[in-house]
């Protein structure tokens, strides 16, 4: 269920699709994304994730952010570039990351709080996240890398 539910939001696109409802599924969210885990991704098993993320307080403001690399990226199912992604965190941003486009560098699995650390080690390298809330804000990630 869940896992059908995101792949059909992801719209076999290469984005990850991951809504606050989907926050909550544990380890067999990681296991359910299919395509991206074929190619040694290592959904939800690696120990270390590289990525970026825009936070936002209000749900607004990160909706306007992410429509921004939908129109030039994601609707055209495109992986968005790092660059580009950063020129939208240092713009939209609240986190002080914003500053430098965005950029977590690499964090180990347990570091992050909750749906956090679920969207960034389940979001297969190269994709963009769907907007998802936390304890701090409004977020959507673009996963770099992952490691053992």
């Amino acid at each position: 269920m869940g896992k059908d539910g995101k792949a059909k939001e992801a719209k076999g696109k290469g984005k990850q699709a991951a809504s606050s409802s989907d926050d909550a599924g544990g380890g067999k969210g990681g296991k359910g994304k299919g395509k991206g885990g074929k190619g040694g991704d290592d959904l939800g098993t690696c120990t270390f994730v590289k990525a970026r993320h825009v936070l936002c307080e209000k749900q607004r403001k990160i909706n306007e952010a992410y429509k921004k690399l939908q129109d030039g990226w994601l609707d055209n199912g495109d992986k968005v570039p790092p660059a580009e992604f950063a020129k939208v965190a240092s713009e939209f941003s609240e986190c002080p990351s914003g500053k430098k486009g965005g950029d977590l560098g690499w964090f180990p699995r347990g570091k992050m709080a909750g749906p956090f650390q679920e969207v960034a080690f389940n979001t297969p390298v190269g994709a963009t996240s769907a907007p998802f809330k936390s304890t701090h804000g409004y977020h959507f990630i673009l996963c770099e890398g992952r490691k053992n």
